[in-house]
């Protein structure tokens, strides 16, 4: 397990994973819901799924949601509470709720944003309806009723918040890749914290065997958007836009060695960073940037068999501690033996602290 991608001017680091939720030992899953939004210094909420550990090996969110509370930076977390609109969606069978994204504004008001999945057909981890928001206003002790935010079916893949705008990445389809020229990633943004959206633009990437998708504004406040194509594992879309999502301009792909799928992003002490599953499905891959466009080799951090697609799905969070900056990153990890029916989906949630430190 490689932790350091080390350049001449910085070195990424990476600390041992810690366990953040022991589904093995309950008999559980956590496929999807990975979402953390820091709501006011030093406090963040951090979700995860409560998801049945045999349906479709584990690797389909059929559950619910719960989330905890930490206050001091992720040192210590509250109990478990569950989200009330997921575990309700969950008993009427019509829809299962992922929390795919979550933001804070500057008042502290907490914006989930939900993937809303047909229960009915097991079909991994689709088809899709219509996402939802939800708010909360008090650190996540109750909720607001879920609203639809755009009228198309589909998975909204990233959110950010910035001067007061949440902008919010959804690719419009019912289903994981994209068929046809209707199947474009759409940006959407509130000004009102998340009580109502609107739509800015639609993304000149093409849509076909698309799936997956992040966005990251850049230190110049550029607005970067990425997706993951299927023809070509190891090249990711890329379009920018000067104007925060109005207008884009499509770039080159990015080249990253070992495949990307999944890809999140962040920036942190100046480096941006791209991790997620690596190309064919296997291993859990970093990379590194100085300009958002042009990604180093990478490493492997954790390796795994071709096609083990059922883990590594992650998201990321910057905080502080007395250290200085990190960013927390969470993501699933294998339990189950791949390969074997009714386990080769089954996931541990893990947290690691990514750093940034500048070489003299």
């Amino acid at each position: 397990m490689p932790n350091k991608i080390i350049h001449d001017n910085y070195t990424v680091e990476l600390e041992e994973p810690t366990l953040y939720v022991d589904n093995k030992a309950r008999g559980r899953s956590g496929h999807m819901t990975h979402a953390m939004a820091e709501f006011a210094p030093g406090c963040f909420i951090d979700f995860n799924s409560n998801n049945s550990a045999v349906r479709m090996g584990g690797h389909y969110p059929y559950g619910w949601v719960e989330y905890r509370i930490s206050k001091d930076g992720g040192k210590t977390y509250s109990d478990i509470k569950t989200l009330d609109y997921s575990y309700r969606c969950f008993l009427d069978g019509i829809h299962v709720i992922s929390v795919e994204k979550a933001v804070a504004t500057d008042d502290g008001t907490i914006v989930a944003i939900c993937l809303r999945n047909n229960a009915m057909e097991q079909k991994f981890c689709e088809p899709w309806d219509t996402p939802t928001v939800i708010r909360s206003t008090d650190g996540g002790e109750t909720w607001s009723e879920p609203r639809e935010f755009t009228p198309y079916p589909g998975r909204p893949y990233d959110a950010l918040y910035r001067d007061g705008v949440i902008y919010i990445l959804h690719k419009c389809s019912e289903y994981f890749l994209g068929t046809t020229p209707e199947h474009i990633y759409r940006l959407y943004r509130s000004t009102d914290n998340g009580v109502t959206f609107e739509e800015v633009s639609v993304l000149p990437i093409d849509p076909i065997r698309r799936g997956y998708g992040s966005i990251l504004f850049d230190g110049e406040g550029r607005l970067h958007a990425y997706a993951y194509n299927e023809g070509a594992e190891d090249y990711m879309d890329h379009a920018v836009s000067d104007d925060n999502g109005k207008t884009w301009t499509q770039l080159p792909p990015c080249y990253v060695k070992y495949g990307i799928r999944n890809p999140q992003t962040a920036f942190i002490d100046g480096v941006y960073v791209l991790h997620g599953r690596g190309g064919n499905g296997a291993n859990f891959v970093f990379y590194s940037s100085e300009d958002a466009a042009n990604w180093d080799e990478g490493i492997i951090f954790i390796g795994t068999e071709p096609d083990a697609a059922s883990c590594f799905y992650s998201n990321n969070l910057n905080l502080k501690d007395e250290k200085g900056n990190f960013l927390l990153v969470q993501y699933s990890d294998l339990y189950g033996e791949w390969g074997k029916v009714d386990v080769w989906g089954q996931v541990n949630v893990m947290h690691l602290k990514l750093r940034i430190k500048r070489n003299s």
